[in-house]
């Protein structure tokens, strides 16, 4: 199972991101934002119009930005469902969650999310290639290299001791549909999994047939690891859901916000 927020970005980072998008939406609430176009009226060259002074405050990083509109049309549908996943979350995955942290050591589910990221590698190195980002790509493939080899099948990440192979921006399938300028098209909130989009949707079966997991012709195996890795990001994505939810007024409007924005963004990167 995929995280709750789609792609290896960091869950708290989402969680920022949501919680940005919901202050600034408060800050300009019954504000107008001026469009500054450069255009300017023209007057007789004996007595020239001076031009008037922003009253927005320039330490404002969003003075200058028009916030796009996410396209919704399902937000009915979209709704019902955000409406199911918070009874799941409240009732199923939040007790597994706390069960999870409370049976198992921090150091033993760290070592197994690690080893799953690993696993997944062909998904980052393929999506590099197919944008076109070769640095990436290598970056992705000596992670891959070392992790899996001093670092026993990516157990640990003696990578991060690598100046030029940590903190890499990770890829996906969904991220590259965007680089070609294919548009994310209406937002989803797909049963459990969470926020998306139909872009990313595609994006999500793109990555799991990249997923070596997927190759091997052994039920148990995909089985085991899809599992595995559910249980090993559960507590982080229901920490991310606590900490975006909390105290939104509408938290699903926080939640789609914040996850849009997110994905404009690693598109960008």
């Amino acid at each position: 199972m995929k995280t709750l927020f789609h792609g290896k970005f960091h869950a708290t980072a989402f969680a920022s991101l949501i919680l940005t998008t919901v202050a600034a939406s408060n800050a300009f609430a019954g504000q107008e934002i001026a469009s500054l176009r450069g255009k300017s009226s023209t007057t007789s060259k004996a007595a020239p119009q001076k031009s008037q002074p922003s009253k927005v405050s320039i330490d404002d990083p969003y003075a200058d930005e028009e916030l796009p509109k996410t396209n919704d049309s399902l937000e009915g549908l979209n709704r019902k469902t955000f409406k199911f996943n918070h009874q799941f979350y409240r009732f199923i995955a939040k007790p597994v969650a706390k069960a999870t942290v409370f049976l198992i050591p921090a150091p033993v589910l760290n070592a197994l999310g690690q080893a799953l990221e690993n696993i997944e590698s062909p998904v980052r190195i393929t999506s590099c290639l197919l944008q076109a980002k070769g640095k990436r790509a290598a970056q992705e493939t000596g992670k891959l290299v070392l992790n899996s080899t001093l670092g026993i099948g990516g157990l640990w990440k003696p990578s991060n001791k690598v100046e030029s192979l940590k903190d890499v921006p990770a890829e996906d399938i969904g991220q590259t549909l965007g680089c070609w300028g294919i548009p994310a098209g209406p937002y989803l909130v797909l049963p459990v999994l969470g926020p998306s989009s139909v872009r990313d949707a595609v994006g999500k079966g793109g990555d799991a047939l990249l997923n070596p997991a997927q190759w091997v012709p052994i039920s148990n195996v995909k089985t085991i690891t899809t599992t595995t890795q559910a249980v090993v990001e559960n507590p982080d994505r229901m920490d991310t859901y606590d900490t975006a939810t909390r105290d939104a007024l509408d938290p699903y409007i926080a939640v789609r916000e914040g996850y849009t924005a997110y994905r404009a963004a690693a598109v960008r990167k």
